[in-house]
């Protein structure tokens, strides 16, 4: 295994490793190239972010191999990480085994630095939920997922995207047709006057 190596990300200084790892087999992408990517894109990914409660999904070995989310913000976080308890609490199923059941405290990405430490720990997926951790009951976003199955393709998703962004104009709402970063679209409507998720999920 190679040594840590120290560097300086936006006045902050942290730990690195394995920067040779390859976590794209396919592309023989590594584990330092995607650091470097996190990094670049920093200043367009953070607003999306930020104070917001993070999921981390976890790809250690490379994402040929098994991967997990991570709720709770790690113990060995940086203090310049900061914490807010979000959304849920560890499972029942936990408290039936006499776990913790204590509320969740999530990551929240608010700076450069700590997007590259989150890259570092092979989170090559960051989920953000629709609200903010100052109001978690108050949704700043709606989402639609549309996923392919049979007989509809990504061609057919992408084509309903468009769709749904044309009936969003004509009822007067801004809306943002994307990839989902795994296999299908989303469609995002930013929401500027407080509602609920109850509110949400009846519109949707």
């Amino acid at each position: 295994m190679a040594p840590a190596t120290r560097v300086s990300v936006g006045g902050r200084t942290l730990s690195v490793s394995n920067l040779d790892k390859v976590l794209y087999p396919e592309t023989g992408f590594t584990k330092g190239e995607v650091i470097h990517y996190y990094s670049s894109v920093a200043a367009a990914m953070l607003p999306h972010l930020a104070g917001r409660c993070i999921t981390l999904r976890r790809w250690p070995d490379g994402v040929d191999a098994t991967s997990f989310f991570e709720k709770r913000c790690p113990s060995h976080r940086p203090d310049w990480v900061p914490v807010s308890v979000g959304p849920g609490n560890e499972s029942e199923r936990s408290s039936k085994r006499g776990g913790d059941t204590s509320p969740i405290p999530y990551c929240r990405i608010e700076e450069q630095a700590a997007l590259v430490w989150t890259a570092n720990l092979a989170a090559l997926e960051l989920h953000a939920p629709m609200a903010k951790a100052d109001s978690l009951d108050t949704p700043t976003t709606l989402v639609f997922d549309l996923d392919p199955g049979e007989p509809a393709t990504i061609v057919e998703c992408a084509q309903r995207a468009l769709d749904m962004r044309e009936v969003f104009d004509l009822i007067g709402l801004q809306s943002f047709a994307k990839t989902s970063g795994s296999k299908g679209m989303q469609v995002y409507v930013p929401l500027n006057t407080p509602t609920t998720h109850h509110d949400c999920a009846d519109f949707a």
